[in-house]
């Protein structure tokens, strides 16, 4: 399935992920596949669901009154492997989330976390609104959208400010390259073996190696579209601040601080937990 694929089932945060899709879908000019994942079963059972998922693609057409061209798809197996396999040639897979509980339960399911740990394709997770969590601040609405990258040099992160660069020129957003340092995360700087420089060192290094990823990446955006932020504090907690004035954050799938054991690093597993706008999690 190429162009947009979504998965659907029916509840409200696969609906919300299905309306943002369908926009995604619009602003790149591909079709859109919706993606019912079921038990295995009789294959009368099959063509039952499929016309339930052709009513809620209906329905989200009516809703966001997209022309963009759609089909539903039924796909028997476990919900992970069929979402999976269904989107391997796709531009893009969008899946739905629910929001952080007060009691902080994690709001990333298990079909979700193992799609985007092992999908090939950019994965987008859209947050769906109906329960705060304790300690969300509202979301920022001053200057012109944004679409935020997260930047640590690492490739993963380079492919990730690609694609944030797509887009916001798609979009006519702003480009925010976002990165964040500290001490641990920054290598010695030049010289400074046996003795520890000034913080306005290890700002202006950061800053020189945000500029040359920028550099690396070959973007090619206004200077009045791009901005480069450079921020002194955990990768996370800096992302999760940004995402509150942000139209989508833009992650690679594991930086610099990741375990090679790990396929999901641990900053994209909080954004996609606790970002405030979606998140598009990116392969190298």
């Amino acid at each position: 399935m190429r162009g947009i694929v979504v998965g659907i089932k029916g509840s409200a945060e696969s609906d919300e992920a299905l309306d943002w899709a369908l926009n995604e879908a619009a602003a790149r000019a591909v079709p859109l596949t919706a993606v019912l994942a079921v038990p295995r079963g009789a294959p009368d059972e099959v063509e039952r669901r499929k016309a339930d998922a052709e009513a809620i693609v209906e329905r989200a057409r009516h809703r966001t009154g997209s022309a963009v061209e759609t089909s539903a798809a039924v796909v028997q197996g476990p919900a992970a492997d069929a979402l999976l396999e269904a989107s391997s040639e796709a531009d893009m897979l969008v899946l739905g989330r629910r929001d952080r509980r007060r009691l902080g339960r994690l709001v990333l399911g298990s079909v979700s976390a193992r799609v985007v740990e092992h999908a090939s394709v950019p994965v987008t997770v859209v947050r769906h609104h109906d329960v705060a969590g304790e300690g969300d601040a509202p979301r920022e609405n001053e200057g012109p959208p944004a679409v935020v990258a997260g930047v640590d040099t690492s490739p993963p992160s380079l492919a990730a400010l690609r694609h944030a660069a797509e887009v916001a020129a798609r979009s006519g957003a702003v480009l925010e390259a976002v990165f964040a340092w500290q001490i641990t995360t920054l290598a010695p700087l030049p010289g400074s073996w046996g003795w520890a420089p000034p913080l306005d060192d290890y700002e202006r290094f950061a800053r020189e190696c945000l500029a040359a990823a920028v550099e690396r990446s070959g973007i090619d955006m206004p200077a009045e579209r791009l901005r480069q932020r450079v921020e002194h504090g955990a990768p996370a907690r800096v992302l999760l601040e940004a995402s509150h004035s942000a139209e989508r954050l833009v992650v690679g799938a594991r930086g610099l601080g990741g375990f090679e054991r790990l396929v999901l690093g641990s900053v994209s597993r909080q954004a996609l937990d606790y970002a405030s706008c979606p998140v598009t999690v990116v392969r190298h």
